[in-house]
């Protein structure tokens, strides 16, 4: 025990040692000077904050990812005592934008998922895109948590002074806080000479990896839906995108920013297209290991005292599209359920072009402040997706009467009967479609279906049985597909609240739990928002003089309970049971 004591003494000098090293002499900082970039006043009593979001990783797949080594640098930090891994359970629905709306404002009400309606404004939200975002973010009354701070590659600002690639501002030049960080980054690059390989290295080794990954699958699957879509992705996140947050965060935690918030997005979008535990999906958690090591370095170098935190939104289930089993999808399968009635999907001709109508124009709004190297290819694919661009066909608006649209956010599929202002009750649509709701709740590739009760509460029906859920009481009769779960209690409030947002569909579908297995109303391998335990299982890697309990957490907004403790502008709140 002695012989260790005496190590261990030596080991904290030296760290001491290096750090005032670091914060001396490191390149990082002294470069930074050296361009002109200023630092932050530092409040020696106030501590700053870094957050890093995995986006998509459940806590079963990141100690599936540890034991096979591809994150070294976590497993190091872990094994040292440095961060504590704790496993949450995630809010339901299990989505980005519920998520980062939670933590950011501590309200992530009326978010039902990445794509719903919008009764009111009679539009189809996809929180892909700015303009949604941007609305969503604003219904937000609470300060942000961010105030003064960082975020990249987020979907809502969360207030913060400095933002990069941020979804509810990326396609509208006029609400960017900053421009020149573009500069920052790109000067960066090209005077340390070992970034710049490091990226035009990873792209080659990256596009080599995906062309030979993606004639593999072609052969295996005999598909090649989104594959196109998919290189060109995983090309952006597995390269550009991750080292261009990960300098801009190294460049703020050398300035002493407060509060950091960056979130990478690469292991969550190839699990979509190739499943969770898929090779490619491990191989971009090496790549996002590695960026954090850096990130974690810069903190350590920087003036500023940092509590640094990583963190998953949600897990990701392996999923088969409804689509595979039942040779049609979701829309389709209503279709013929609802004959004589007009249904509308969201993958509809006339929807996509008029998304992409609306993504041309935004890329050519943010191409006009950006310097000439980034202007020129940006508005070159502009163009380049304006030729695929098709005029919509004369179509029935899905605003006339007895019109119903379908819309689906990954393993929950949203129905809406558009020609009522208020969502429909599950006896108002009994009445007028006698046999769909036993129709669906029968449909193997169903997990169960939720809809309002003119009483105020949610009626939960599959296969084997129902629960009538109004306020705290629960009547259940027969089984649930979920009974087996060890986050019952958590689905079922989940359910609850999820139905009864003014924005979900008057019938809610759930692919989660259904007979032929976890089911996606969306084309992907991999999903999540649904109630599945790996998507609702997250983590957080905090450090241990943090006093939070972490295991506790089962509401979004708990995270901002947390961050909110260090930002002045903001009174420490607790924050409430919410149920809707």
């Amino acid at each position: 025990m002695q012989h260790r004591s005496i190590w261990g003494r030596v080991g904290e000098k030296w760290e001491r040692f290096s750090d005032r090293f670091n914060l001396g002499y490191s390149r990082g900082p002294a470069l930074l000077r050296r361009m002109g970039i200023t630092g932050c006043d530092v409040d020696p009593d106030r501590r700053g904050f870094i957050v890093v979001q995995i986006d998509g990783l459940s806590y079963g797949h990141l100690l599936n990812a540890m034991k096979k080594h591809r994150l070294p640098f976590l497993s190091k930090m872990v094994r040292t005592g440095k961060l504590k891994v704790h496993q949450y359970q995630s809010e339901i629905p299990t989505s980005t934008p519920a998520f980062q709306a939670g933590c950011f404002y501590g309200d992530n009400s009326n978010i039902p998922g990445f794509q719903f309606y919008d009764r009111k404004l009679r539009r189809n939200f996809r929180m892909g895109q700015t303009e949604f975002a941007y609305l969503v973010e604003k219904e937000r009354a609470n300060p942000g948590v961010l105030r003064d701070g960082s975020v990249f590659s987020c979907i809502f600002t969360g207030d913060a002074e400095a933002q990069l690639f941020i979804f509810s501002t990326m396609l509208a030049p006029r609400r960017w806080k900053f421009v020149f960080r573009v500069w920052d980054i790109v000067l960066l690059s090209i005077m340390n000479i070992s970034i710049f390989f490091r990226m035009f290295f990873l792209g080659i080794v990256e596009l080599a990896l995906a062309l030979y990954d993606m004639v593999r699958w072609r052969i295996k699957r005999g598909k090649s839906k989104r594959e196109l879509e998919f290189l060109g992705a995983r090309l952006a996140l597995t390269v550009i995108g991750r080292e261009t947050i990960t300098l801009g965060s190294i460049i703020d935690a050398f300035r002493g920013v407060p509060s950091i918030y960056l979130n990478y997005l690469g292991y969550d979008e190839h699990s979509h297209l190739r499943g969770p535990s898929s090779k490619v999906a491990l191989w971009t958690l090496l790549g996002i290991d590695r960026s954090i090591a850096r990130i974690y370095k810069a903190a350590r170098s920087s003036e500023r005292e940092y509590d640094f935190f990583i963190l998953s939104d949600h897990g990701q289930v392996p999923t088969t599209p409804f689509e595979n089993n039942a040779g049609m999808s979701i829309g389709d399968y209503l279709k013929q359920r609802l004959e004589g009635v007009n249904v509308a999907t969201n993958d509809d001709k006339d929807e996509r072009a008029d998304q992409l109508d609306r993504l041309t124009k935004g890329m050519d709004r943010m191409a006009g402040p950006m310097p000439r190297p980034f202007r020129r290819p940006l508005r070159a694919y502009a163009k380049f997706l304006k030729r695929r661009v098709r005029p919509p066909e004369e179509a029935a608006p899905v605003t006339s009467p007895g019109d119903v649209l379908v819309t689906s956010t990954g393993p929950i599929a949203y129905v809406y009967w558009t020609k009522y202002d208020d969502p429909l009750t599950a006896e108002a649509i009994d009445g007028l479609h006698s046999h769909l709701l036993d129709d669906l709740a029968h449909n193997e590739n169903i997990g169960f279906i939720s809809m309002r009760t003119e009483s105020g509460g949610v009626l939960i029906h599959s296969h084997e049985g129902q629960a009538l859920l109004e306020d705290d009481k629960i009547e259940v009769s027969g089984k649930l597909p979920f009974d087996g779960s060890l986050f019952r209690a958590h689905v079922l409030r989940g359910v609850q609240r999820v139905t009864l947002m003014p924005r979900a569909g008057d019938i809610c579908i759930w692919g989660s739990y259904a007979r032929k297995g976890h089911i996606t109303y969306s084309y992907e391998q991999g999903a999540h928002s649904g109630c599945s335990e790996d998507e609702i299982s997250a983590f957080v890697m905090a450090p241990p003089s943090v006093d939070f309990d972490f295991s506790n957490i089962h509401r979004h907004d708990q995270f901002y309970e947390l961050l909110s403790r260090y930002v002045p502008q903001i009174e420490p709140v607790e924050v409430g049971e919410k149920t809707a």
